[in-house]
């Protein structure tokens, strides 16, 4: 995970450009555990299976912690796996199980304004952009998805 937040695009699209230091990115592993452990909710790491059949690292998804009436839906993807789709694929199985196992009555994506990629996922998978906010010291373009809106592509 620490090579991931290291990575230049995911510098580029998720940070102020200044990629995690090892402890940093550490300390986020533990925070997704406890909540894991605390909420049941946590992040999978998403594997690209090759044609030889060996599995390649390609990201992490899920669901993390976010207020009383909403969780939270996130990606983060390599630059070697982005623009192949594997972010709505993982993205699209993560809502389905929100909706659905865990009985999630709304999701919210939160966005960086120049991440035009994540945009995109949250679009295709039905969520409406519900204006900004100031969540975690950072300004966000935030998603919203409820349970019951029409069926996603």
């Amino acid at each position: 995970m620490f090579q991931l937040h290291c990575e230049p695009l995911v510098v580029r699209l998720t940070t102020h450009g200044q990629p995690m230091t090892r402890v940093q990115s550490d300390e986020r592993l533990d925070l997704y555990l406890r909540e894991e452990r605390d909420f049941g909710l946590t992040f999978f790491a998403v594997f690209e299976k090759q044609p030889n059949g060996d599995l390649l690292f390609a990201g992490r998804c899920g669901l993390r912690s976010f207020k009383y009436d909403a969780v939270e839906i996130g990606y983060c993807f390599s630059e070697r796996a982005s623009g192949r789709g594997l972010a709505t694929e993982s993205a699209r199985l993560i809502v389905a199980d929100a909706f659905g196992r865990l009985d999630c009555r709304k999701l919210v994506g939160l966005v960086r304004p120049t991440n035009q990629q994540s945009q995109r996922v949250l679009k295709k998978l039905g969520f409406t952009q519900t204006g900004m906010t100031f969540y975690r010291d950072v300004d966000y373009l935030c998603f919203e998805r409820n349970k019951g809106d029409s069926a996603y592509i």
